[in-house]
């Protein structure tokens, strides 16, 4: 795999390839085996806020025909759409506030019903559009959100960076549970910066100030109701 530093994400797309998104100010995509590279949006190590430039792109997420949708949050504070050969189709968001703006979107995720969630992290906030980029609403009572997924049961799961606790809402914003507690000890959290689920259902929490990945394995007999499900599934699509 090419040298990305100061990467911050690897995600699989539904076409197989993995979105490597980077402090460099591009996201790349790659082969399966990290040996070729497929695409690169954005231009390598040079900042932007045009249609062929990033700030620095912080999560992304597919619709299941290939759509996807980059958060540009730290320099930027917008989402930019591409069709799935990565054509630029549009953006939205400014600095602020107020409905639509952002300071620091910094996570994004999409339903069944095709609304984009955008973890909103300095407005401590997660906003809801529709997927042209209509605001549609917002959950205002998280401290900062750092990291959101939604499962293949239609819930969101927050990773709160501030209160070091895991949120699981319904898709109304109600709050269902929580757990965490801050911490450096094993077991405890000190800044969730991302997290994932493997197909074993096992959870894995990256630590920003920790400076750690924690594994954390399904306990026999627990209530599946507390446990971060698997993501969405998305729909093969063809390819390029």
């Amino acid at each position: 795999m090419p040298d990305t530093p100061g990467a911050r994400k690897a995600a699989c797309s539904p076409r197989v390839p993995i979105a490597f998104t980077s402090r460099t100010a591009a996201a790349f995509q790659f082969t399966p085996d990290g040996k070729q590279l497929v695409l690169t949006l954005g231009e390598r190590l040079k900042q932007g806020e045009d249609d062929k430039h990033f700030g620095r792109p912080t999560d992304i997420a597919w619709l299941p025909d290939g759509t996807f949708f980059v958060s540009d949050g730290y320099v930027n504070t917008r989402v930019v759409k591409f069709d799935k050969n990565g054509k630029y189709l549009m953006t939205w968001g400014t600095k602020g506030k107020g409905p639509g703006q952002f300071d620091l979107p910094h996570s994004i995720d999409i339903d069944a019903q095709r609304r984009v969630y955008v973890a909103d992290r300095s407005n401590g906030r997660i906003q809801i559009f529709d997927e042209s980029g209509k605001y549609l609403s917002e959950w205002d009572n998280i401290r900062q959100p750092y990291h959101i997924m939604i499962t293949a049961d239609q819930h969101l799961w927050v990773a709160d960076g501030v209160t070091n606790k895991f949120l699981k809402y319904d898709l109304n914003g109600h709050l269902l549970y929580s757990w965490g507690t801050y911490g450096s000890f094993p077991g405890a959290f000190w800044g969730v910066h991302q997290f994932s689920i493997d197909s074993a259902g096992n959870l894995y929490a990256a630590e920003t100030f920790g400076g750690r990945t924690q594994k954390f394995m399904p306990k026999q007999g627990a209530d599946p109701a507390t446990l971060i499900g698997q993501p969405v599934k998305i729909t093969q699509v063809s390819s390029r």
